[in-house]
């Protein structure tokens, strides 16, 4: 019996051994077809009739027993029930043949048992559960049914189960050590393949040497970069390296010094060139037990990184050349302007006078291209650095307005805003590059549209908790653009045919710098044109979200509110107006059209101020306030026009007698609360504090010496004529050297510092100057004004960092000269003094200084004890009122220009939102020096008395 049961197992297991690849399944291979399930069930099926040649004889059993279930098993595995069926089916005509009869009961009990195990096989996703279930069924099922049938005794089939059984749990684990096997050999191969591939596709070659016999012989080579010089593998494999065809004797010798260094255990790198191709090799050893067997090398394709690098070379070389051609051009362009406004300044007649303004105009184009050309380098070297700050959004497309209106009025054209309503009108970004954007394709609309009108539409596109996403529409009414010259639109120095630069002029340049920001913003620009009928530039981009406009209002108007009627049939602009005012702390009533106002007013309604918007379709804007006037017999308030049309015809209403004032739209805040409340203070609707509207009275520059650090005489000219009634007294210098001489000598208020001068530059005369202060130590320093064409990034930066105080940039305008003067000369209080980015606000309010004046007035007068009230607010526990205040300062420290005082009421905010009071009451500290600072420096000039 013994002898039986190996052979039996032999047998199985040699079978096995044979079939198992044609039937094994990869992991992520299908299930077997229908077909092939009949075909191994066929296979298996000659294995039981094998076996039933082979039985076994137990002792004690009435006939000899037979492995030909396990071969039923092996059938059910591989082909589920169909499989299992088949095995059956071979084996009974097996049968057959050899005892010429068949079983009838035993057949019926040996399709059930196969069906019943094919399904269990082909149901349980376990392995040994499979087998072990599996096996049981059968056994049971098949020796219990003959049992029953009285064809074997139980004795018997307890035996045949227990010996069957054992051998199916030993045909499975022999079966799942060749599933393992085969896998792995599987994964072995397909890593091997996917690693050969890696190394044919890398862009370099990866190679493999060893010393044999003194000699370095590759065994491995592959990648792309063979291609590139001609090679293939089997020019390496096999070779030493005096075999290799493509390796001259010289470069062969060299080659061996440097494995041999690798060989020595060294890791080495070296760059060479083959078939004009520059490569950089890196030699890796390999160590086993401390001696080196085999060295890797790493092939890489340097022509790349040295065209890139010659690149970077060229963009610095580049730049070096715009900053010293800026300089170079900027330097003429500024002794033009400035000799040409000490003339306009002169007694010419109408005709000279003409002669000098077109001077001057044509100047500053030329410093326009430069600026352009400047543009254009830095956002291509990636050198344009976007600012993120607070602003508002009207005070932008107001400035665009100041400077297009102009040249749309001498166009004829209509020049229309339309903003929706739910436009947040404070953002954060960068205002400046937002302004240049929209006001390149502007002037390009005023440009190429010889008739009818403009307008920039502003529409809300997404507004999420961090992210503010605006589209920009400018839309024209000109001459339009075909597809091809679409397509050529955004090329740089380009317009759209050589007839366009002819007859409007141009670089071609203002569109590619839009685009080009535009993207550095992470916005886009579209457009859509047709020859004839106008084009729509639209731009799209995203801000960063910004708290409300602030209420600057606050304490001005006392517990009373100004009552004000706005008119206005344009729905988006009667609400956005609307708001404006509410923020102001109007009363704001409102009408859509002249009946409803007269409605209004025969109510017996009183207001303060009626605004009204200038396009009305039924009755003239003209009319309406005539009417208005007339029906209050001498007794009118304020009537006011407002108007999105920026047009020839406004310009000539603003003139009428009783209007009060005619107001373009949009506007911003401060500049409506402004225009507003001096009508409500002339009207005495409400007072200001005492001295409230008195103009900000700087130091008189009469009294100021200045030194001039200047090399080039036309310069010195220019600078030393407008200087000359300006200030008492100016001295020369013609290089650092001279100016650090005289600044020994004698005391001045303030030097304006050329930075590029031969001798002695003023980055050297600003050390050495501010060394002879230092060795004096009285702690008081002049300010220093550097004076430079060169625009290029960083240079502001780098004069502030050794000790200059500002920065003036030429060609100056003469009223930037005086500002800065006036910024700094300060009887020597300029050292305590808070700076206040007045130029800023004031270029923000398009130039009205006493508008500016009227803002730091107010801001002195009635937040003068702000700190205090927020200290006291946190104090008494009353965090919602601690909030507010700080929003407000923080707000209204903006509106003057006070940046640092409002950076750190911005961290205030935050503090008080983490709720932590120590960082907090630090903050409040420091504010408070800002703050006293202002105060005390400007608060006897804003406030009399």
């Amino acid at each position: 019996m013994p002898k039986d049961l190996i052979l039996n197992f032999a047998i199985l297991s040699v079978y096995l051994f044979l079939v198992f690849p044609l039937f094994i399944r990869e992991e992520n291979q299908a299930k077997p077809s229908f077909v092939k399930c009949l075909y191994i069930g066929g296979v298996f099926g000659v294995l039981g009739v094998i076996l039933m040649f082979f039985g076994i004889q137990v002792q004690g059993t009435e006939m000899p027993m037979n492995l030909r279930g396990i071969a039923l098993m092996m059938a059910a595995f591989f082909g589920g029930p169909v499989g299992a069926l088949a095995e059956l089916v071979v084996v009974y005509i097996g049968r057959f043949m050899k005892d010429g009869s068949i079983d009838w009961v035993q057949m019926a009990v040996g399709i059930t048992a196969a069906y019943g195990t094919g399904y269990l096989f082909f149901r349980i996703r376990s392995y040994w559960v499979r087998w072990l279930i599996g096996a049981m069924f059968l056994l049971i099922y098949y020796y219990g049914a003959l049992g029953l049938a009285g064809q074997v005794s139980f004795d018997a089939i307890v035996k045949y189960s227990l010996i069957q059984l054992i051998y199916s749990q030993l045909i499975a684990c022999f079966l799942y050590y060749l599933i393992r096997n085969h896998r792995y050999k599987s994964r072995m191969i397909q890593t091997e393949r996917d690693m050969g591939y890696l190394l044919r596709m890398q862009p370099g070659f990866t190679f493999r040497f060893q010393k044999t016999n003194g000699t370095f012989v590759y065994s491995l080579i592959e990648g792309q970069l063979l291609k590139q010089i001609g090679a293939k593998p089997n020019d390496f494999i096999g070779k030493s390296i005096e075999e290799v065809r493509i390796f001259s004797e010289q470069f062969a010798a060299f080659l061996r010094v440097q494995y041999g260094r690798a060989w020595a255990g060294e890791k080495v790198s070296y760059e060479t060139t083959m078939i004009g191709v520059a490569i950089l090799v890196t030699l890796h050893p390999i160590k086993n037990h401390g001696a080196v067997v085999d060295v890797i090398g790493s092939a890489v394709d340097m022509s790349d990184i040295m065209k890139r690098k010659a690149a970077d070379e060229s963009n610095k070389a580049k730049s070096q050349f715009l900053a010293h051609m800026s300089h170079e051009i900027r330097t003429p362009i500024n002794a033009i302007i400035g000799l040409n406004y000490i003339l306009q300044q002169s007694n010419l007649n109408p005709k000279q006078l003409e002669y000098v303004d077109k001077s001057i105009t044509a100047a500053k184009s030329l410093l326009n291209l430069v600026n352009d050309v400047l543009d254009l380098s830095k956002i291509e070297a990636n050198k344009i650095v976007l600012e993120s700050t607070r602003f508002d959004l009207y005070e932008v497309l107001r400035n665009i307005s100041n400077l297009i209106s102009y040249k749309a009025n001498e166009s004829g054209l209509r020049f229309h805003f339309d903003i929706h309503h739910d436009v947040p009108q404070m953002l954060m970004g960068d205002p400046f590059r937002l302004q240049q954007v929209l006001l390149n394709i502007t002037n390009n609309a005023v440009k190429f549209t010889p008739k009818g009108e403009l307008s920039i539409t502003v529409i809300l596109v997404s507004q999420e908790e961090q992210t503010t996403t605006l589209s920009f529409g400018i839309r024209d009414t000109g001459i339009g653009m075909s597809e091809d010259q679409l397509s050529k639109l955004f090329l740089e120095f380009t317009q759209a045919d050589m007839t366009t630069t002819r007859k409007f002029g141009g670089t071609g340049l203002g569109l590619v710098i839009s685009k080009k920001l535009t993207e550095t913003m992470g916005g886009s620009i579209a457009v859509e044109s047709k020859l004839g009928a106008g084009s729509l530039f639209t731009v799209t981009l995203p801000f960063q979200s910004a708290l409300p406009a602030d209420n600057l209002a606050n304490k001005a108007y006392g517990k009373k509110k100004p009552r004000l009627l706005l008119v206005c049939e344009d729905n988006e602009m009667r609400y956005v107006l609307e708001q404006q005012l509410e923020q102001l702390e109007f009363k704001v009533q409102t009408s859509s059209d002249a009946d409803e106002t007269r409605t209004l007013l025969l109510a017996g309604h009183a207001y303060d101020l009626i605004l009204i918007d200038w396009k009305l379709r039924e009755v003239s804007a003209t009319k309406l306030a005539e009417e208005i006037i007339r029906d209050f017999d001498g007794k009118s308030p304020s009537v006011l026009f407002m108007s999105a049309y920026h047009e020839a015809e406004y310009e000539e209403a603003r003139q009428l007698p009783f209007i009060s004032k005619a107001l373009l739209y949009p506007i911003s805040q401060s500049q409506l609360y402004n225009e507003l409340g001096e009508l409500l203070h002339r009207d005495g609707v409400y007072n200001l504090p005492d001295g409230g509207m008195k103009p900000i009275q700087p130091t008189d520059l009469k009294d100021a010496v200045i030194l001039l650090v200047e090399d080039n005489e036309i310069n010195q000219l220019v600078a030393k004529e407008l200087l000359r009634e300006a200030v008492r007294h100016v001295d020369v210098a013609s290089n650092g050297e001279e100016a650090v001489k005289l600044a020994g000598t004698k005391a001045y208020d303030a030097i304006l510092m050329d930075l590029q001068m031969p001798v002695m530059d003023g980055y050297e005369a600003t050390k050495a100057i501010r060394a002879q202060e230092r060795a004096r130590g009285t702690g008081q320093t002049v300010p220093i004004i550097a004076m430079t064409a060169d625009v290029m990034k960083g240079v502001e930066d780098q004069v502030l960092s050794i000790g200059m105080n500002g920065y003036l940039t030429k060609p100056f305008d003469p009223v930037d000269l005086y500002n800065v003067l006036l910024r700094f000369c300060q009887n020597g209080e300029q050292a305590s003094i808070e700076k206040l980015d007045s130029e800023g606000v004031i270029t923000r309010l398009g130039g009205n200084t006493a508008l500016y004046n009227r803002i730091l007035a107010l801001f002195i007068s009635n937040h003068s004890d702000a700190i205090e009230q927020i200290v006291q607010a946190v104090h008494d526990g009353e965090l919602s009122t601690a909030k507010r205040l700080v929003h407000t300062l923080k707000g209204v420290a903006l509106d003057i220009g006070a940046n640092s005082l409002a950076a750190i009421m911005e961290k205030g905010q935050l503090a008080l939102l983490r709720g932590d009071r120590e960082a907090f009451g630090l903050l409040m500290q420091q504010a408070d020096e800002k703050h006293q600072a202002i105060i005390s420096a400007y608060g006897h000039r804003a406030v009399s008395g």
